[in-house]
């Protein structure tokens, strides 16, 4: 699937315990990946919850592996990516790196923060200068009790710096929230009684639905019932700062 189609059709807020790992799946890389990263990853851990590493090719799902990426990208708790040389280009003679991960990188830039997105490589080549302002790291793979404790430390600093309003799809949430969008999402938030009800049945449903604000719960009785997201809630709680919405008495 398409990057942009998969954004636009089952991109939502709600983030797994995991960490994605883009790397080299090259033999000679595996040993980084079980003796470093992956225990480095495991040893965090998100709202009581342990994270583990997330690659594509051990992915279950059998969707294609272009879905599993911008799947694992987009709802991952953070972006990992070994961007470690990997040759000299015979023309230049200037260390190159794996392309399949530098897309991979790319692909996390367009749809995450800057600091959910930690590169980590093993030498001490020029660094790429289109990303040479991403938070990057330089391992030493081969003494594994100092790596992963570096590592770890800085997949913790991530998490504790993330926030939920600098978050892109909050910032895109709130532009394109009309105000009786507003309303309605303030409705099923719960945040006091909106000035006007019916929402179950409101035209703003379906409006609220695409842009992964609500999610279907059921249907009771003769009427649907819905709850935010928790995209919706932070949402729904920052629409009320920027747009105050009047409220019955």
């Amino acid at each position: 699937m398409h990057p942009q189609l998969f954004l636009r059709t089952y991109w939502r807020m709600e983030l797994r315990p995991q960490v994605f790992v883009a790397m080299s799946l090259a033999e000679c890389y595996q040993s980084r990946f079980d003796d470093v990263i992956a225990p480095a990853i495991r040893s965090a851990s998100i709202d009581g919850a342990n994270l583990e590493p997330y690659r594509v090719d051990l992915s279950k799902t059998g969707d294609s592996i272009l879905t599993d990426i911008m799947d694992g990208i987009a709802h991952s708790q953070l972006v990992l990516a070994d961007v470690s040389s990997c040759g000299n280009d015979p023309a230049t003679r200037k260390a190159h790196r794996n392309c399949n991960v530098m897309y991979e990188v790319g692909l996390a830039l367009a749809c995450r923060q800057p600091s959910e997105v930690l590169l980590i490589r093993d030498d001490r080549d020029e660094f790429l200068f289109d990303v040479s302002t991403i938070p990057h790291m330089t391992l030493d793979f081969c003494d594994k009790e100092t790596a992963i404790a570096k590592l770890s430390d800085a997949l913790r600093a991530r998490i504790e710096e993330r926030r939920h309003e600098d978050d892109l799809r909050v910032r895109l949430g709130l532009a394109t929230l009309t105000h009786q969008e507003a309303v309605a999402l303030a409705y099923f938030a719960g945040y006091g009684k909106p000035w006007s009800t019916g929402y179950s049945e409101s035209v703003f449903v379906p409006r609220l639905l695409d842009k992964g604000l609500l999610t279907w719960v059921g249907r009771f009785g003769e009427k649907e019932t819905y709850r935010p997201t928790p995209l919706g809630y932070v949402v729904a709680r920052l629409s009320l700062q920027e747009m105050p919405i009047p409220r019955e008495e």
